[in-house]
């Protein structure tokens, strides 16, 4: 091998090694910001429960209103 050739593959794994660098980072940032809309998602899934709970405590008081007006209709009248 020639010092030429060498050089020049000197700069090939040169260029290599920065681009792995560089793709490294990306894909660490990518990470970051998967975990980030993880936990995102998380929480707003939490925030979903929460708000099917309030949903059915708000149906369970709307049944029981609407009983006790059906009942005060059904009273005959004095």
């Amino acid at each position: 091998m020639t010092l030429e050739n060498l050089e020049r593959l000197e700069e090939r794994i040169t260029t290599l090694t920065e681009k792995f660098v560089e793709l490294k980072q990306s894909h660490e940032q990518a990470l970051g910001e998967l975990s980030v809309r993880d936990q995102r998602i998380d929480e707003l899934n939490e925030k979903m429960k929460e708000f099917q709970k309030t949903k059915v405590q708000i149906h369970s008081k709307i049944e029981t209103i609407m009983k006790r007006l059906e009942g005060l209709k059904a009273q005959p009248e004095k």
